[in-house]
């Protein structure tokens, strides 16, 4: 068999059979060797294209276990963006040049904001947006977990003082019940109809995320809610592209499901599955469940659920443990009629008690359906009991952790002190305990939570866990990983999660043939300067989709 393309270089498959190799070659878009420059001979013609690196190193392509690129990529581009800003004038100027700007839009829409001190006690307000624009107003805060409207919005959508409480959210009132315009986790369901995406808009912005990421060597992701804003628009659109040859990442996606007012969960995780047959295609599938077990912190109050209650006053006035979004029956029948349809779990669970409802449903579920390599996976895990790390490895689940979120500026840090109390503060966002008890790791961002989200940079802060040069921000410095385990967690733990494994996430014979190749080799170079290693070249299915100009 001769070679269209042939490499030489230092290559780094992650292929435990055989970690390190001076030659690869690629036919028909795979893999057909790895190994010596001598046994490369027998595959080179006078066509073989043959390419040499003779610095850097060679890696198989970057994967993202939990990346939000259906909201992400369309922000990028219909969104004014909050973040960082420190004050409601920074917030106010920001929206009223972007509706200057953007006259043609319906709905003004944007992210990134934190309630700042100035914006009240209860959150931001709809009367702080007074004046702006006619027009509703939806704004999304920094980790996508409540909305601050206007009253236009409200009004639109008939939202008042009638409109019932939601049994997973918080809608915050005023002394009358009026609806102040701040909607928390469930809540912010009675906003979506203002914040649909068409699937050509949904295609632009796939199209934007993937030209940025490319470039940063990353070619499977996951992406944890295609249906964002409760439509199929997102997963049509990546169908649409992966027909139409555009699509050149490998794309996987959940179908969010929820126990609430209006919602029919098993009937979500049906159509779920007939949206994946409808989209099914050689670089997207629709292939998980998703289920929003908690909610985050901190907050006022914080709706991660805990074991053992908040330490703020408010929290321990009133025993406040958080809020759950499923009961444990509910969440038994979840994994139980997913892994019937095929279907992988993907679980948010920001608190140690949401993690261990989610290790007890599974257990449940299991013994009714019976061992199964089904790989659930639960992402976050910002607060953890170590006793039910075993439990992980005993059921196979996979730990999605979140690198990025690793450094804590030091003001961070005294909030979450606040709402945590010291130990449970310092204990914050472990890894190596994962690995060391033989859980399998992927590494995620939460993109665009985290923006931009690049996997060098996400590789590096799992081995410092600080920001380059700024000793006050380390956090939890024992959960610090070595390199060679954040490739494994960026590349073939990423594949095992998503269930090819036996194609991707290593540069192996017979595997179909995406890498990426770096300027330095991040195996030896600073570990303050991984990130900063360039992205000479990003290869998917033998095709170069990015080279460094």
């Amino acid at each position: 068999m001769k070679a269209n393309k042939v490499i030489y270089g230092n290559i780094y498959t992650v292929d435990k059979k055989k970690p390190k190799a001076a030659a690869l070659a690629i036919s028909d878009g795979k893999f057909v060797y790895v190994g010596d420059e001598e046994g490369m001979k027998e595959y080179i013609d006078k066509d073989t294209e043959e390419i040499r690196y003779d610095k850097g190193i060679i890696l198989p392509g970057f994967g993202e276990g939990h990346g939000h690129i259906a909201p992400g990529g369309t922000e990028a581009l219909f969104f004014v963006h909050l973040s960082p800003m420190d004050t409601l004038q920074e917030h106010l100027e920001a929206l009223k040049k972007f509706i200057e700007e953007r006259p043609e839009l319906d709905v003004i829409q944007g992210s990134g904001f934190i309630p700042t001190p100035d914006m009240g006690p209860n959150g931001p307000t709809a009367d702080l947006l007074n004046g702006l624009t006619d027009k509703p107003i939806v704004l999304a805060d920094i980790g996508h977990h409540s909305y601050w409207v206007n009253h236009a919005a409200m009004e639109r959508l008939g939202i008042d003082k009638n409109t019932p409480d939601i049994s997973d959210g918080i809608i915050t009132r005023d002394d009358q019940g009026n609806p102040t315009g701040y909607f928390r986790e469930g809540a912010m369901d009675l906003l979506k109809e203002l914040t649909v995406f068409s699937v050509e808009q949904y295609k632009e912005g796939f199209l934007h995320y993937q030209e940025e990421y490319l470039a940063h060597g990353e070619t499977l992701i996951l992406e944890p809610i295609i249906n964002w804003d409760t439509t199929d628009n997102a997963a049509l659109a990546c169908h649409e592209l992966d027909m139409e040859g555009k699509l050149k990442m490998h794309v996987y996606a959940a179908y969010q499901v929820f126990q609430a007012e209006g919602h029919d969960t098993m009937a979500e995780i049906e159509h779920a599955a007939e949206l994946r047959k409808k989209t099914r295609g050689r670089m997207f599938e629709l292939s998980n469940i998703k289920i929003q077990i908690d909610g985050t912190m901190p907050g006022t109050p914080s709706t991660a659920y805990m074991k053992q209650p908040y330490t703020d006053p408010w929290s321990v006035e009133h025993q406040h443990h958080g809020q759950l979004r499923f009961d444990m029956e509910t969440l038994i029948k979840i994994y139980k009629k997913s892994h019937e349809l095929g279907f992988t779990v993907h679980a948010h669970a920001i608190g140690d008690g949401a993690l261990c409802m989610a290790l007890d449903a599974i257990e449940k579920a299991l013994e009714q359906t019976g061992p199964h390599d089904y790989r659930d996976a639960i992402t976050h895990l910002q607060v953890v009991d170590r006793a039910d790390i075993p439990r992980m490895a005993k059921l196979n689940v996979i730990a999605s952790t979140d690198p990025h979120w690793f450094d804590f500026e030091p003001e961070y840090f005294e909030m979450m002190v606040a709402v945590l109390g010291e130990e449970r503060a310092e204990d914050q966002l472990p890894m190596k305990a994962f690995f060391d008890a033989g859980v399998t790791v992927t590494s995620a961002s939460d993109y665009p939570v985290t923006n931009p989200a690049y996997p060098l940079t996400g590789i590096q802060k799992g081995v410092i866990r600080q920001l380059p040069g700024r000793p006050d921000t380390l956090h939890n410095a024992g959960e610090r990983v070595t390199i060679e385990q954040m490739i494994e967690a960026t590349t073939i733990n990423e594949a095992y999660q998503m269930l090819c494994d036996d194609r991707l996430g290593s540069i192996t014979v017979g595997k179909e043939a995406d890498l990426v190749v770096l300027g330095d080799d991040i195996t030896k170079c600073d570990s303050e300067h991984i990130q900063d290693s360039p992205v000479l070249g990003t290869m998917v299915g033998g095709e170069w989709v990015y080279t460094h100009a």
